[in-house]
């Protein structure tokens, strides 16, 4: 016994060691799991929405960019068509026989906003200018031999086109030359080349009523580029103070020969940094919390856990020392019983035709019959407590064997009842022999006691067998029991009659049995009348080659 203890305390340390790592271990495994699988589900919907946000916001700058590049090309197209005018008049002119008395031209450009300067280009000579002031240089200026304006001037001349050149630079800024040819009726038909119509646009009189500078309050910074067969590739004619981000949202529109292109994007680029950075902390503290409360609930289940565990330990080790102490006393206390039947049945004999007082013969009677009495119900108790476990090897027991080898044992007490007993088939049970004949005993000897009526008693044993289940049933023709007492006579000491015989023990050992090897035991009316006992166990090999035969 101490050496047991020793080794329980020794062994105590290192159980308390594993027992507190698998407490502290699984908790954070959990939490590290949870928190790795939140992470994730917030990083995807963190990127998801910034998709989303990204589609947006290009999108909001695609609709601004093409509302402002829009607004340029209007603005261009309605300062070139000051061209046009300029064409008209001169055919017209050309037309009345009065081409050399063309009207002064200076009158347009309040006509046509945008025009910084208008030129009337006889043959590809200037000849008209306006405004005139400042600009009396151009007069007899040849167009078609500038190094700046010939090429687009004889393109313009050669396809009969509306031809942009440039951008160039003028008066400390830049600007565009619309060249546009005039052609006027000329003898057989023919249509001759007269000259070139020109309309001269500072770029930033195109850019001043787009308004421009509302893309920088919305946060853009933007670029305006042209591109034209003579420039060799897009030139910036305008941008904003502040750069045009990465990857910027571009906008082309076409103007003549030539084509206006509109960038547009954040100075710092489409990602929201710091939104990221609030949702990733923001994200990272749910998982966080979320890893938290996983670990402390697993902690609280596995404490809980481990707590039940320790109270079945406790329940079960109690369990065990009551009935070891049960079995014990009943096993212990049997010597004094029988010694009290014997010495009661001596003391009777010694006084036998010496004692003259009945009543000294009534009490050793008395005496003698409680002493056995008490043996039969310590007899009970002792085989209830260890009704669970197995008495001998389970095996699939031959039922008809056992129930012949019962009815010889009691063939006195069969006879003395004036019983009648026929026995059915039996199928096999798979049980230890010892219990099976115990139980079979019980519902037998329930029926001797409790089945006598006016009537013959009459005893049937039979058995049937349902897939892995065989029933045993133990009638007989007596009074029966009522069903509202069916299930109170299988309780420790239930007695439905204080002047009945037997312990109260009986059935209780019958259904203790029967449920430790997954069966069950239950009272049901007889098919006559009267009391059935019904036993349900798991079946048993039919068939099976006798002991020592292969």
């Amino acid at each position: 016994m101490i050496a047991r203890i020793s080794r329980g305390v020794a062994a105590r340390p290192s159980q308390i060691r594993a027992l507190l790592a698998a407490r502290v271990c699984q908790p954070i495994s959990i939490a590290l799991a949870v928190f790795v699988l939140a992470a994730a589900l917030v990083a995807g919907l963190i990127w998801r929405q910034e998709r989303y946000r990204l589609r947006d916001a290009r999108g909001l700058a695609a609709t601004l960019a093409a509302e402002q590049a829009f607004a340029m090309q209007s603005g261009l197209e309605r300062a070139l068509s000051a061209t046009y005018a300029l064409s008209a008049i001169v055919r017209q002119g050309w037309r009345s026989g009065s081409e050399d008395r063309l009207p002064a031209i200076a009158g347009l450009l309040r006509d046509f906003p945008g025009s910084t300067m208008l030129q009337l280009a006889r043959g590809g000579v200037v000849r008209q200018v306006a405004p005139a002031d400042g600009h009396e240089a151009a007069i007899a200026h040849d167009l078609l031999g500038d190094p700046l304006l010939g090429a687009t001037a004889r393109r313009a001349r050669d396809t009969g086109q509306l031809t942009i050149a440039g951008p160039y630079a003028m008066d400390g800024g830049l600007a565009l030359a619309g060249c546009l040819p005039i052609f006027v009726d000329e003898a057989h038909g023919q249509h001759g080349f007269w000259g070139l119509a020109i309309a001269v646009i500072a770029v930033h009189e195109i850019a001043a009523p787009v308004r421009l500078a509302e893309l920088v309050e919305h946060g853009y910074g933007y670029e305006v580029l042209w591109s034209s067969p003579d420039s060799h590739g897009a030139q910036l004619i305008a941008r904003s103070a502040s750069a045009v981000g990465s990857d910027p949202v571009e906008r082309v529109v076409p103007v003549a020969n030539a084509s206006l292109i509109l960038r547009l994007a954040p100075p710092v680029g489409w990602g929201d940094v710091p939104g990221l950075l609030w949702q990733s902390l923001v994200g990272l503290l749910f998982c966080a919390l979320l890893a938290w409360q996983a670990g402390w609930q697993t902690r609280l289940a596995a404490t809980a856990k481990a707590h039940e565990r320790n109270l079945e330990r406790r329940v079960a080790q109690r369990t065990a020392d009551l009935q070891r102490f049960a079995e014990v006393t009943a096993h212990h206390l049997q010597e004094p019983a029988r010694r009290m039947v014997s010495y009661a049945g001596r003391l009777k004999g010694q006084l036998a035709g010496r004692l003259d007082d009945p009543e000294a013969n009534i009490s050793l009677d008395f005496i003698g019959q409680q002493a056995g009495r008490l043996q039969e119900l310590l007899r009970d108790v002792e085989l209830y407590l260890a009704a669970d476990q197995p008495r001998g090897r389970v095996e699939s027991c031959d039922a008809e064997q056992t129930v012949a080898a019962l009815l010889s044992r009691l063939a006195e007490s069969i006879g003395e009842a004036g019983a009648r007993v026929r026995v059915g088939p039996l199928p096999r049970a798979r049980i230890d022999a010892p219990r099976l004949g115990d139980m079979f005993r019980v519902a037998l000897e329930n029926a001797l006691d409790h089945g006598r009526s006016e009537n013959a008693l009459c005893i049937e044993i039979d058995g049937s067998r349902s897939g892995d289940l065989v029933r045993y049933r133990v009638s007989d023709n007596g009074p029966g029991v009522e069903p509202e007492y069916r299930a109170r006579v299988f309780r420790v000491f239930e007695r439905l009659s204080a002047s009945g015989e037997g312990t109260g023990i009986g059935l209780a050992l019958l259904q203790r049995i029967a449920e430790s090897i997954g069966g069950h035991a239950w009272i049901e009316e007889a098919p006559g009348g009267g009391c059935q006992v019904v036993l349900e166990l798991p079946a048993g090999e039919e068939n099976l080659a006798p002991e020592g035969r292969s």
